[in-house]
Order: structure tokens, then C-alpha cells, then sequence
């Protein structure tokens, strides 16, 4: 079939989570004419249902990622489909890296330097804790920033029982900061505390781009096209200029959309893998990949889970799929032992439902029959759990790449994922693991055990730098080659810290509208 062609815009998009909605609604009320490209279905806040299954349709649905090294498993679980993407089911902590995050390579000889510094995107943070909502209280292990607009959710039963041991390591319990609303706010009304983030919020206390970026965005003029799955993004002959990308609609046809600036704003994986697929003769190692570090530098957070039992009610089915509380004391010590590296976050305090991925049952897999219906009957009342997420070296090793030997339904080679943790945060897992079970038998459990070590979050493979021989793209996510090119998202973080990456994002996201913004008729010709 012979591909069709569209009008030419000034702005397409691809992806509609919370970085793509995020840029379309801020060029659009620039005043840009911006189209967003989503591969998958549209989706309503009246579709969202508080029901584990359910919450399982707004997961990845487009091809397989293959994954392979010793910390693996989270792309399906982190990715999302359809309108508003991973936002739609994202558990809304808000945390700022923190300045030593910025600068791990010249402080401890290790990992990457970010090509800014905590104080160049502070200002920044603090717009989008505004824009989204976040409730909280000051934390003095947080870094420095503006009050958040809210107060903080109330701590739960769940983490009041929690909270003896922590005080017993010499540890504080603080509020938990949310992109959830603990009020009504921006004409959306509190958080009612049931536990169903996970599965899409219908009321809107958990801002997601349903309730935030699109109302703003179509109010703007912003197209969203469903179904559209991009393919490649096309260049001049010159190699030089973005002129738009292929896409293929629902019937598997062709599409060329022309547009005087390209923005990738998928997730991790799939911003890695569309400049891989867009390889030319100007770029025959995929676009914008001079310096071959194209899919390099691949990180995530080392996660590992607490669950106990304690005396006390907990009520766990009640809360926030995020957590209700948070330690970051400690966070900075980087190096707490010899042959240990990296920070360490706890969460505390999940909502937790009987079944499925996050659920009570599945906190213990091994029991099955007379054992589990035991357990349940206690876990049910008296269950308690956290996460402590650790960071991760970023190393040229773990990386993304096209995998020519299985193809997604286009014929389109699939992303393969490479990923092991190196061997000093390995190191800095196991003490926080039996940090965690001394706090939760501190606490009282009458029986506490810890989880697998897995990942959470993806981020990397398109990195930002200033030297365009080791980074795809400069600090406002511009591609080095290309100048009308850039990528929004995780992708471009050259370290994870080991706090969730939401806050950073949509900071860098802020900060590059407004260089779009500040650029506009030269961008434009």
C-alpha cells in the first residue's frame, strides 16, 4: 500500500504519558501546533475500574521486550498502553534527586555526571509540584525546595506499626510526598485512601494525564491520535533534519507525518529502540547514535520487599499503592560499608489487596491450600510491608538493543534488555535488606521475610551530556545530531539515584518546553 501523508505540523509527539502530555499541553498553550502519536487504544477516567484485573489492561500491550542479566522483570509491570500511559497506573511518589545525584562520577569515581546540577533544575521542580499537586510535609532529608501545596496524607495503621522500628534503628518515619491530592485541589477533589491507584484513579485525586495534561492540552489545540504506532522518525537527506516519522494505523498501513520538530516521549525502552529503528545512511547505527552510546547506560532500582505480620490491626487493604510514609535518612551515605555502593530509599507502608502482583497472597507464593487459607486469615488484618529501593551503577554494559531475531507484528525487529547489577550494589541490597528485617522484628512481627531482589523503573539509553562523543542528547534532551530532534522521559537520566523518577522528569520536561519555547523561530524555519 502506498504510504499516506499528513499536513505538516509544528510539533508531533510520540507517546502520551506523562511526558508527552506533559510537553503537548505546555507547547500547545505556547501556542504551537502540536499532534501526539499514541500506539495504543483512547482511554476515559470512566473506564477506570478498582479491580486488580482490571488494573492488568492498563500494562505494556504492544510487542514483548525480551530481558536477560541477573535484574530483570519490569518492563511489562512498568510500562502502559493507551491514553496517558504509565501515568495512568503510576503510584504518584514525588521525590527530587538529591545533589550528590547529579555528580556521582566526581564525587565517588563511579557511574556518570548529569551535565547539570541540583540548583539548575531546583526552580524547575518546584513548578511541577505545583502543576501536578504533591502533598506533604518538609522533610529535612529531602533536598531543598518550595512547601509543597498541600498537607500530607494521614499516616495509616499500617505504618504506625511499622514505625517502632524504625525508632529503634535510630531512624524517623516522614510523610509520605504524593502527587495524590491529601485535599481538594486544581478542582479535583482528595484522595479517599481505598487503595486502588494502581488501577487507575476515576475521581482524580491521583493526577494523572487524564485530569492534568490533556484538558489543558485539547483546551490548546493539541490533536491526540490513537492507534498509532510510530515506526521510525525520517530525516533529510543531510542526516541533519528531523521532517517528521512513519507510523502504521490500526489496519497496519503506512503513515508519514511531516513536522519541523520530532519528540520522542515514550517510555524508557521504546525512545532506545525508535532512533535503533531509525537508522539511516547518515545514521546507519541508529539516529543520533555518533557517539555509540545509543542504548547504553540502561539503569533501574534494586528493589527489594519487607512483609511481616504484626500483632496489631493494619488495616493494608487501605491507603496508597505508593506508600504512606518514607525514610530518606541516610540517603547520602553512598558508601556504607567497604565493597557496598549507593543510596537507599525506604517506602513504607504499601496498600496492599489479597491478591494479584502486589498482593497479600502473593507476599508468601509458596504457600498454596490449608497453609495460605491460614495465612490470609491473618495477613488479611494484620499484614505490613515496605520497599527500599537502591541505586544502581550506570555502566555502558547494560544497555538496550534491537533483537533482529524476533520481530513485533509490523516485522519490526523487539527491544532486548540487557541488565545485571553490579557487584557493589548487590552489596548495598543485602545490608538494606537486613536493615529491613531488623526494623519489622524491632517492630513486633511475629514473623517477617523479605522478598526477591527485582527492579523497578527503567532509565538510561538515551543520555544527556554535554560532550556529544559520550551522550545521545544535550541537557534539554536535544539530540546532538539533529537539531530539531529531542527526547522527552527517563531515558535521558545518566544515574537513577535510587528514588522514583517521576518529579525529575516532568522537571526536564518543564525546562525543555520552555527551551522549545525560548527557540521557537529558529526551531520553526
Amino acid at each position: 500500500m502506498k504510504k499516506i501523508s499528513h499536513e505538516l505540523v509544528d510539533v508531533v509527539i510520540a507517546g502520551s504519558g506523562i511526558a508527552g502530555s506533559t510537553m503537548a499541553a505546555e507547547l500547545g498553550e505556547a501556542g504551537f501546533n502540536v499532534l501526539v502519536l499514541e500506539a495504543g487504544p483512547e482511554r476515559k477516567l470512566s473506564d477506570m475500574i478498582s479491580s486488580q484485573i482490571w488494573s492488568r489492561r492498563l500494562r505494556w500491550a504492544g510487542p514483548e521486550v525480551r530481558e536477560t542479566g541477573d535484574l530483570v522483570g519490569a518492563a511489562n509491570f512498568a510500562m502502559g498502553w493507551g491514553t496517558g500511559g504509565a501515568g495512568l497506573h503510576w503510584y504518584a511518589n514525588w521525590y527530587r534527586l538529591h545533589p550528590d545525584d547529579f555528580h556521582v562520577q566526581s564525587l565517588y569515581g563511579r557511574s556518570l555526571d548529569w551535565p547539570i546540577s541540583y540548583e539548575d533544575l531546583r526552580p524547575w521542580y518546584d513548578h511541577a509540584q505545583t502543576y501536578f499537586g504533591v502533598s506533604g510535609d518538609a522533610d529535612p532529608h529531602a533536598p531543598a525546595g518550595a512547601p509543597y501545596p498541600m498537607p500530607a496524607i494521614p499516616i495509616s495503621r499500617q505504618s504506625s506499626a511499622i514505625k517502632k522500628g524504625f525508632e529503634t534503628e535510630g531512624l524517623k518515619l516522614t510523610s509520605n510526598t504524593l502527587a495524590i491530592n491529601s485535599t481538594p485541589f486544581d478542582g479535583r477533589p482528595g484522595c479517599l485512601l481505598d487503595g486502588w491507584c494502581d488501577s487507575g484513579c476515576p475521581i482524580g485525586a491521583l493526577a494523572n494525564p487524564l485530569v492534568l495534561q490533556w484538558p489543558r492540552a485539547k483546551k490548546a489545540g493539541v490533536e491526540l491520535r490513537h492507534n498509532a504506532y510510530v515506526a521510525r522518525i525520517e530525516t533529510d537527506p543531510s542526516g541533519s533534519l528531523a521532517t517528521g516519522v512513519t507510523y502504521l494505523d490500526e489496519l497496519g498501513q503506512e503513515n508519514f507525518q511531516p513536522s519541523k520538530v520530532v519528540i520522542s516521549a515514550c517510555h524508557t525502552i521504546w525512545n532506545a529502540r525508535l532512533l535503533l529503528l531509525s537508522s539511516n545512511d547518515k545514521h546507519p547505527d541508529g539516529l543520533g547514535n555518533g557517539s555509540g552510546t545509543l542504548g547504553q547506560y540502561f539503569t533501574s532500582h534494586a528493589l527489594t520487599t519487607i512483609h511481616g505480620l504484626f500483632p496489631q490491626e493494619t488495616e493494608p487493604h487501605l491507603g496508597v499503592s505508593g506508600a504512606n510514609t518514607l525514610c530518606l535518612e541516610g540517603y547520602e551515605n553512598k558508601q556504607p560499608e567497604d565493597g557496598a555502593f549507593g543510596s537507599r530509599a525506604w517506602l513504607v507502608g504499601q496498600a496492599a489487596k489479597p491478591n494479584d502482583l502486589l498482593g497479600t497472597a502473593l507476599a508468601k507464593p509458596e504457600l498454596f491450600g490449608d497453609a495460605l487459607e491460614t495465612y490470609m486469615q491473618k495477613a488479611s488484618a494484620h499484614y505490613g510491608n515496605m520497599t527500599v529501593l537502591c541505586e544502581e551503577d550506570s555502566i555502558p554494559e547494560n544497555h538496550i538493543a534491537l533483537d533482529p531475531s524476533r520481530r513485533d507484528r509490523f516485522g519490526l525487529p523487539q527491544a532486548l534488555v540487557t541488565n545485571s547489577l553490579p557487584q557493589a550494589n548487590a552489596a548495598r541490597t543485602t545490608l538494606a535488606k537486613a536493615e529491613g528485617l531488623r526494623i519489622f522484628k524491632a517492630a513486633g512481627t511475629s514473623e517477617a521475610w523479605a522478598g526477591a531482589r527485582s527492579p523497578m523503573h527503567m532509565l538510561g539509553g538515551t543520555i544527556m551530556g554535554d560532550d556529544p562523543s559520550a551522550s545521545v542528547t544535550n541537557s534539554f534532551g536535544q539530540v546532538h545530531e539533529v537539531d530539531n530532534l529531542f527526547v522527552a522521559g527517563a531515558s535521558l537520566f545518566p544515574t537513577p539515584g535510587a528514588i522514583n523518577p517521576t518529579a525529575t522528569l516532568a522537571a526536564l520536561v518543564f525546562r525543555t518546553a520552555d527551551y522549545i519555547r525560548t527557540n521557537k523561530s529558529s526551531l520553526l524555519r
